[in-house]
């Protein structure tokens, strides 16, 4: 029998409501009477308790795995405004999923990922397809700290077999880093790493869209603490990247934070431009005494070449990584998609007036969509599984 996939949502306020609303719409959409494996997602407003709760009125055996979410995205909504629920419900006989997790992600990025990648080898999966890998973005909330996912996906990726399939993201429930919470079965837990084993008769690929540009010539960091980046070209960071800028004229350096993006070439050098071989950084807050740039990730260490990136402001950039979508549903007849898009590419934060996530539902077409909007995307850039920022990461999953 073919896979079913049933994608429904809520935006109820009352979190028992929404959970059973979204799962009633999940098994009604997919013409499911049972789910083997539930993926769902929960508004930052939510009561985490009371929504599982509600899912499982209507699937308590089911599998499940998700957590909290910026917000959702499915083939007919977009919403970001923290009351927003996703579930979406797979019933299969050739598609299995596996689910791990790791906790104390807030202690030691590296040895969570490092535990992570063990439990996946010892799982002993057989027929494995592909890797969702979803964490807790938020480390702290006063002061503001991340989770970082660059040494998490450093010690994961040595356990995982040589260019396995695999895409995820971190869960962020507002732009305040309140706590998160993520779902295995019917635990809630907090600073985890979730891992969810795709094996069986399937097939996974993605497509990255961030919409950047190159607009300045190499840069090289100098000087660089953590996710703290002081100097670029031995001048302070903050001053290189606001005379590329126009200066003061043109842009407030108060304005960096979270629209301020450099860009690292996993290609070639001088070769043509291709968005899937960048991985973009985007500032979290500017260091004004210091005139540095604090990034989401620390990898922009002494030594990295990175460029300034300009955003397309227009929704034409989306054409021909659409063109590419709709040759990948063509070639793989998709039973669901998974888009996880950076948070801040939501309208309301992105400085644009056009929601990306609409050209990704017309592009699916029929193909089961859902979505979060998220606080790192990962995907692999090259050879390698990267954390990327002001990025959409879209899967697609299919049967052999």
């Amino acid at each position: 029998m073919k896979t079913k996939v049933g994608v429904g949502y809520s935006n109820q306020t009352s979190s028992f409501a929404a959970g059973k609303e979204a799962t009633a719409a999940a098994l009604e959409n997919g013409g499911l009477e049972k789910a083997d494996f539930a993926l769902i997602f929960c508004g930052g407003k939510h009561n985490p308790k009371e929504f599982l709760e509600g899912v499982n009125s209507l699937i308590p055996t089911c599998q499940k795995a998700g957590g909290t979410s910026f917000g959702i995205i499915t083939d007919s909504f977009i919403g970001y405004d923290g009351f927003e629920v996703g579930v979406t419900l797979f019933s299969s006989e050739k598609i299995k999923f596996t689910v791990l997790a790791q906790g104390n992600l807030n202690e030691n990025e590296f040895v969570a990922g490092d535990e992570l990648g063990k439990k996946i080898e010892s799982a002993g999966v057989e027929d494995l397809q592909a890797l969702w890998v979803f964490y807790d973005s938020s480390k702290n909330q006063s002061p503001p700290m991340l989770n970082f996912a660059t040494p998490l996906f450093a010690a994961l990726e040595p356990h995982l077999p040589k260019g396995l399939p695999c895409a995820g993201g971190g869960f962020l429930a507002d732009m305040r880093l309140s706590q998160c919470y993520q779902f295995v079965d019917d635990k809630i837990v907090s600073q985890h790493a979730l891992a969810i084993l795709i094996s069986g008769e399937c097939t996974m690929e993605t497509t990255i869209l961030h919409g950047c540009h190159p607009c300045s010539d190499y840069l090289t960091v100098t000087k660089a603490e953590g996710p703290v980046v002081f100097e670029i070209d031995h001048r302070p960071a903050v001053d290189v990247i606001h005379e590329l800028l126009g200066g003061s004229e043109v842009v407030d350096i108060k304005d960096f934070a979270m629209n301020v993006t450099l860009g690292i070439n996993r290609g070639e050098k001088f070769g043509e431009f291709k968005e899937s071989e960048f991985a973009n950084r985007l500032t979290l807050a500017v260091d004004e005494p210091n005139k540095a740039l604090v990034m989401f990730e620390p990898d922009l260490v002494a030594g990295s070449e990175v460029q300034l990136m300009h955003r397309n402001l227009e929704p034409d950039y989306l054409n021909s990584v659409i063109d590419g979508v709709k040759d990948i549903i063509h070639k793989l007849n998709p039973v669901f998609s998974l888009y996880i898009n950076c948070g801040g590419r939501a309208r309301p934060f992105s400085g644009v007036n056009f929601e990306d996530a609409e050209s990704v539902q017309d592009a699916v077409g029929s193909v089961p969509l859902a979505g979060f909007y998220s606080g790192v995307e990962v995907a692999r850039v090259g050879e390698f599984l990267q954390p990327l920022d002001w990025t959409g990461v879209l899967c697609f999953l299919a049967e052999k």
